[in-house]
Parts: structure tokens; C-alpha cells; sequence
């Protein structure tokens, strides 16, 4: 529920452009974002966003912050450069590329 069927978590999804099918199996889900997305690194992507998902639930119930959808795009912003930087070096351009479109 966290994760994909919140109100929150599906915003943060759909700021990806990714819309969850009306289907709730986590593994339905995964693959419609990847029929979605049509890149060869939509798992980093998936796994990116749960994570600033995760990230944002963690702030509320531990630090009190509130959240918010700017939170969480900034948060996956900056996590998936990390990934960007742990890649193989000729997925760099394509990754990066995919980010800058995001942003």
C-alpha cells in the first residue's frame, strides 16, 4: 500500500509519468511500469522512486517533517545520480539523459 496504492505514493508516480493500473499485484504493477517506461534500466527507476517514497514516510514518523510531493522528486533526483554514477560508464549518457528529460 505504501509504496504504490497511497494517495501520495501514487502522485510521486505519476510525477514520473507513470499511472498504476486499476490491477493491485506488486508484480502487475512492475511490469506496467515497465511497459510504460520502455528503457533497459526501468528496475533502477522503480527501485529510485520507492526508495524517495520510503525516504518521505521515514521523515514523517522520525523527524516530524511533513511530506511532500517536491520532496520526494528532489529526493529521487538526487538518488538516481548516485545510481547514474554506480553504472556501467556506456549507460551513463542514456541515464543521464533520462534524468535531465525528468527534471
Amino acid at each position: 500500500h505504501l509504496l504504490f496504492l497511497c494517495p501520495f505514493s501514487m502522485t510521486c508516480w505519476q510525477t514520473l509519468q507513470l499511472q498504476i493500473p486499476a490491477f493491485q499485484n506488486v508484480d502487475d504493477i512492475v511490469q506496467s511500469f515497465r511497459f510504460q517506461l520502455q528503457v533497459s534500466f526501468f528496475m533502477e527507476i522503480i527501485i529510485t522512486m520507492c526508495w524517495s517514497i520510503w525516504t518521505m514516510r521515514n521523515d514523517v514518523i522520525f523527524r516530524n517533517i511533513p511530506h511532500s510531493i517536491w520532496r520526494c522528486k528532489q529526493v529521487f533526483k538526487t538518488e538516481f545520480a548516485l545510481v547514474i554514477l554506480r553504472a556501467r560508464s556506456r549507460l551513463h549518457t542514456q541515464l543521464n539523459q533520462w534524468l535531465q528529460s525528468y527534471v
